[in-house]
């Protein structure tokens, strides 16, 4: 079976429906089976009983529908689904269908290019037209007889389609590299750290005052209305003053001023 791909050890499937000839069905399954060898395996389904078959996902290289001579096939969305679902990642479905190619409202036959985006919907990829051939006498009546259509504008339209190369809903892992971030603060000299660092002694140390001090930076008396912008750490020395460090004080002048009446502390 060139015209289809299939070789020796592949599994296929042929879906055939109330149209499809008796005869024809045979000869294709013999065919098959022939191609396919001891090792393939080829398993023919009614297309009204695919949806209730018992076959597991990726379970078949190729499909066949609507291919039988004579067969007026017409494959529903939930049908295509089912076929691309048995299609093993990398298989190929091919399928043949009466189409329309005049304008018509309302038709029971699909165009070419919906029966192409039905496929494509499907899940299946590189969807695409092979031949189109004009449907017999006999086929013309067989459409009128199973769908209950009657046009004089239908073609044949054969189209192929692959299941990509990973069954649908599958996950997989991705390894990025990692970046460490760095934290963005700057190295302290342990020297600097140590000199501004106060101990519990230090704050128990009688020679450690806490003076505020004004927005200009000097030692002031603060009346009410001018708040110290910081106050500062000091430690008395023989001879000298040593600065500790500056604390700011909060905004809120009611956490800056002491209350009236409050007793000093």
């Amino acid at each position: 079976m060139a015209d289809f791909g299939i070789s020796a050890g592949q599994s296929v499937a042929v879906v055939w429906d109330k149209s499809s000839p008796g005869e024809a069905l045979k000869d294709l399954v013999d065919k098959l089976q022939a191609s396919t060898g001891n090792e393939g395996r080829v398993s023919v389904e009614n297309i009204n009983q695919l949806l209730q078959s018992a076959h597991k996902e990726s379970s078949f290289d190729v499909v066949l529908s609507g291919v039988i001579p004579g067969s007026t096939t017409v494959h529903s969305a939930e049908i295509l689904a089912e076929m691309a679902r048995i299609l093993r990642p990398g298989g190929c479905l091919f399928l043949k269908e009466p189409v329309e190619t005049a304008v018509v409202n309302n038709s029971k036959v699909k165009t070419a290019s919906k029966l192409c985006s039905a496929l494509t919907l499907s899940g299946l990829v590189e969807v695409k037209e092979l031949q189109r051939e004009s449907l017999s006498p006999e086929e013309t009546g067989s459409v009128q007889e199973h769908l209950g259509y009657c046009s004089n504008s239908l073609l044949f339209v054969r189209i192929t389609g692959k299941k990509p190369n990973f069954e649908v809903g599958s996950s997989s892992q991705l390894k990025l590299p990692v970046v460490k971030k760095s934290s963005g603060k700057p190295a302290v000299d342990p020297a600097a750290a140590k000199l501004w660092t106060l101990s519990a002694n230090d704050m128990e140390d009688e020679s450690v005052h806490l003076w505020p001090r004004g927005r200009t930076g000097k030692r002031e008396v603060e009346g009410p209305d001018e708040l110290p912008a910081q106050v500062g750490l000091w430690k008395l020395l023989p001879g000298r003053c040593l600065p500790l460090c500056q604390l700011p004080l909060p905004r809120d002048a009611s956490l800056q001023t002491r209350g009236e009446g409050a007793p000093e502390q």
